[in-house]
């Protein structure tokens, strides 16, 4: 049987429809479905009167088939307690008969006229052939007949013949096997019987109440209609093939018009319609459903049709012991008439059930897709929650108290639909007060602690017949002269972070990282699939899936940088924040030198103003700077001379040949001669750092005034430089103490330690929750990760156009190299905590639907908005730690105990 296909059932409707005009009175008129005003419950009526007119059919054709009134009721009473199958046996036999030898004359003459003596004459040659021909007699027995059970000795026989048919070949090999029992050709009816009632009346009906029951379409009842009808297809399919392509070449130069074995003008009166009317039945109200009475007038039709194309069949073939008979052809015209009916009954509910999706597309004004779906939830949640918990996009500023932002953090989805990619949104909860320090590991012997902000997110994603309708990325975009830090991993521990990937975001970069979801066994799939595994294969595979529902915590921590520098420098809090340059300078300093920070850190008295500190640090980095350049032209200038003293030695004349010149090792010596030695007093690390403040001054002096735009450019330094002087310069005593030693910290912090929150919890109670909640089983936790390629626009300078690249594995590992330098120098290799820095932990989960949007309200009869509502609550509570009804807004309270009730039952219940 072939799916459901709308020309081709159009067209047999019409067909069908001019036939019953002849039918019934001429004030009716009946249409297709679709076209008369009706309810829902009148297309499980249609459904119920499509299935009962096909049952009559199939009666209608084992009649005729050869079964009779008081067969039926044998066969009904066998099934209480049997099945019973219909079968087609059959066997052939061919058997030689006899030789026959003849000969044949060619038409062809040859006349060939002789000249003699006593006249002419002629001489007539004709060809004569000697034909052998073999004659065997074959025999083909076939019956159609049911039994019950297993035992074919007691059986009712519908229809069987014996047809003989003398086959001639030209040679001794017998044309056909001596004896040939073919397999035979059997279906089980017991469903047909089963819904015959006493006197022969039908009784299929659909229980709407039954938990598999959703639609008209989609129910247990239609479901095991449709399989015997596409059984009953396919065995009346081998029974014509028997007769059509086994039976009948045996007698090949029949000249019979097999073309006419069609059933193209019986009727089959499985068809979909209505017409408003009043029902005596109903007691006078108005029904839309054709009646029993209609029903009989089609069967009627059926009838009345068969026969006349038998009584045509008849005039066509033949009857006796042929193989090509009258009955023959009968029998075929009944399969082919059988065939059309179970296609016209499978088309029949299945255009129910495109009525449906028909009205429900024309009620919305398109079919919705699972992007369209998304971006109805985030409306749907607005009204569901409470403002304090209604879901938030998930984009953050990266800022300051009091700052303007230095670039922004965000998980956007790009729709599959099209359309500019927006903030996913995820229930989310701010931690309460101070939470201890987390850390991550640098390096093997490095580990980085870091306090802030921390961001507990859930997110629930929809997928639509494997199918989601959005892709996720990780955007984080820096704004011109602005930095900071972001670390992609996971939650591995109470307070641990597990830092996979680290990139530097600064001046106008955008960095997109594509986010990967990889949904894991529902709790109910994970029960299921253990129930019957050992107790060691049990423990293995709860010790894998912990490991997964630890996997699903996802997370992101932002470090902003300037804070930290400062805090690094000792100097004030907000005093680089209009340093543009030389923060610059520091973070060129730490990541491409790689310099201590020790060497570039304020040590001097903590009463100095803040511009006096910046200063300091400034002549430090202005020195080191310095220190560098002389390092690079001393290699410049080794280089050189290494370089002269190859050409010299390219050049050098032979001994005795230098005339007036200097001694060849005297050009030697000068071409080897190293540069000249740095001067201790100009190199900070290797002498004396800037000269000391005045005394009483208190700290250094301010650095000299820059030039004003447009002015001179100061006086070149004189030939004679000042003598070196030395200061040492002691940080106060207690400025150690200020500084707890993180580094030396354990991985778990002390057995006393607080630990907060423990995130590593919330997969294990969400999995919990959905395993008592979540009814369908159709919620998997979703192992979020990111990508193996990121893309990276950045601007390598102001008047440089941005450009976009791919960063591969090998391009991430160096962007977190570099990162984590940095993270190195700024917390002095694990010893100074991060304080400004924001983590975001997102723990995922996927609400899977089998099929597809529309299928899934349409064959289903589920609305999606209702299930993932569910979910969202789910998920919500255990986020914020609330009950749902703290959660949701008192005008949706009553809607949603309605359908989520299982969400608001106390635990005794």
């Amino acid at each position: 049987m072939d799916a459901f296909d709308q020309h081709r059932f159009q067209a047999k409707v019409d067909a069908a429809l001019a036939r019953i005009r002849t039918v019934l009175e001429v004030n009716r008129t009946p249409k297709l479905a679709a076209s008369v005003q009706h309810e829902y419950e009148d297309k499980y009526l249609l459904a119920e009167f499509l299935t009962n007119a096909a049952l009559a059919t199939q009666l209608n054709v084992l009649e005729v088939l050869g079964l009779g009134e008081k067969d039926v009721v044998a066969l009904k009473k066998w099934s209480d307690s049997r099945a019973v199958t219909v079968q087609l046996v059959s066997e052939e036999t061919c058997v030689f008969d006899r030789k026959e030898t003849r000969k044949v004359e060619s038409k062809t003459q040859h006349v060939k006229e002789y000249q003699g003596t006593f006249g002419s004459h002629k001489v007539t040659d004709k060809v004569v052939t000697t034909v052998e021909e073999w004659f065997w007699n074959f025999t083909a027995k076939y019956e159609v007949s049911a039994y019950a059970g297993t035992d074919k000795s007691e059986k009712v026989v519908l229809r069987g013949r014996e047809c003989k048919y003398v086959v001639k070949t030209t040679s001794d090999k017998t044309p056909y096997p001596p004896k040939s029992v073919r397999d035979p050709v059997e279906l089980n009816i017991t469903w047909l019987l089963q819904n015959v009632g006493d006197g022969l009346t039908l009784r299929f009906s659909i229980d709407r109440l039954a938990k598999g029951c959703h639609t008209p379409r989609r129910n247990e009842e239609v479901d095991r209609a449709l399989r015997y009808f596409r059984e009953f297809h396919s065995w009346a399919q081998q029974v014509q093939q028997y007769f059509e392509a086994h039976l009948f070449p045996v007698q090949a130069s029949s000249g019979l018009p097999l073309s006419h074995m069609n059933a193209e003008k019986v009727f089959v009166p499985v068809v979909p319609l209505f017409e408003k009317q009043r029902s005596e039945a109903a007691g006078g109200q108005q029904q839309v459903v054709l009646s029993i009475g209609d029903l009989n007038a089609f069967l009627g039709e059926e009838r009345r049709s068969l026969e006349e194309k038998f009584a045509a069949l008849g005039k066509e073939f033949p009857r006796g012991v042929d193989l090509i008979t009258a009955e023959e052809a009968e029998i075929v015209v009944l399969m082919k008439h059988g065939k059309e009916l179970a296609v016209c009954y499978g088309d029949g509910v299945d255009y129910i059930e495109e009525m449906l999706r028909q009205q429900l597309v024309a009620a919305i004004g398109k079919e919705v897709t699972p992007g369209e779906f998304i971006e109805y939830m985030r409306f749907h949640n607005r009204k569901l929650f409470k403002s304090a918990y209604e879901p938030q996009p998930f984009s953050y500023a990266v800022r300051r108290p009091q700052h303007y932002p230095e670039g922004t953090l965000s998980i956007e989805a790009a729709l599959s639909s099209g359309g500019v990619a927006e903030p996913i949104s995820t229930c989310v909860r701010a931690a309460s007060g101070a939470a201890p320090r987390m850390h991550f590991a640098i390096n093997a012997a490095t580990n980085v602690h870091f306090g802030g902000e921390r961001y507990l997110h859930g997110w629930i994603s929809h997928q639509f017949s494997g199918a989601s309708g959005a892709s996720l990325k990780l955007v984080a975009r820096a704004r011109q002269f602005s930095s900071f830090m972001v670390l992609v991993g996971r939650i591995a521990g109470p307070q641990r972070f597990e830092a996979k990937h680290a990139m530097i975001v600064q001046n106008k970069d955008e960095v997109v990282v594509p986010l990967l979801l990889e949904p894991i066994p529902t709790p109910k799939e994970f029960a299921d699939a253990i129930e019957s595994l050992s107790p060691e294969q049990q423990r293995f595979a709860r010790a894998f899936r912990s490991m997964q529902l630890e996997s699903t915590l996802f997370g992101v921590v932002v470090i902003q940088i300037k804070p930290q520098l400062e805090r690094l420098l000792n100097v004030p809090n907000d005093s680089l924040t209009k340093e543009i340059r030389l923060t610059q300078d520091l973070l060129e300093m730490f990541i491409k030198y790689q310099i201590p920070s020790d060497l570039l850190s304020y040590n001097g008295a903590e009463s100095a103003s803040a511009d006096t500190k910046v200063a300091v640090v400034k002549g430090y980095v202005e020195a080191m700077q310095q220190m560098i350049q002389k390092i690079k032209d001393d290699e410049l200038a080794e280089a050189e001379a290494k370089r002269a003293m190859r050409e010299a030695e390219m050049n050098l004349p032979s001994f005795g040949s230098f005339g007036s010149g200097p001694p060849p090792m005297a050009m030697m010596s000068a071409a080897c001669a190293p540069p000249p030695p740095m001067c201790a007093s100009a190199s900070f690390g290797f002498g004396a750092p800037p000269p000391p403040p005045a005394p009483g001054g208190g700290g250094p002096p301010p650095p000299p005034a820059a030039p004003s735009a447009g002015g001179a450019p100061p006086p070149p330094p004189s030939s004679a430089p000042p003598p070196p002087t030395t200061v040492e310069v002691k940080p106060p005593a207690d400025s150690a103490a200020k500084e707890p030693v993180y580094g030396q910290e354990e991985n778990g912090g002390d057995a006393g330690e607080d630990v907060g929150e423990d995130y590593t919890k919330v997969p294990v109670e969400l999995d919990a929750k959905l395993s008592e909640l979540d009814e369908d089983g159709a919620v998997r936790p979703t192992i979020m990760h990111a990508g193996s390629t990121w893309s990276k626009r950045e601007q390598k300078s102001l008047l440089a156009e941005p450009r976009t690249s791919s960063l591969g594995t090998s391009e991430l590992e160096q962007e977190r190299s570099r990162a984590f330098d940095l993270l190195d120098a700024l917390t002095r290799s694990g010893v100074l905590a991060v304080e400004d820095a924001t983590m975001h932990v997102v723990v995922a989960a996927t609400h899977c639907f089998d099929k597809t949007l529309t299928n899934t309200v349409i064959q289903d009869n589920v609305n999606p908005i209702e299930k993932v509502e569910h979910t969202t609550l789910i998920v919500a509570s255990s986020v914020h730690g609330k009950a749902p009804e703290e959660m949701v807004n008192p005008s949706q309270l009553d809607r949603v105990r309605t359908y989520s009730s299982n969400l608001f039952q106390s635990p005794s219940e």
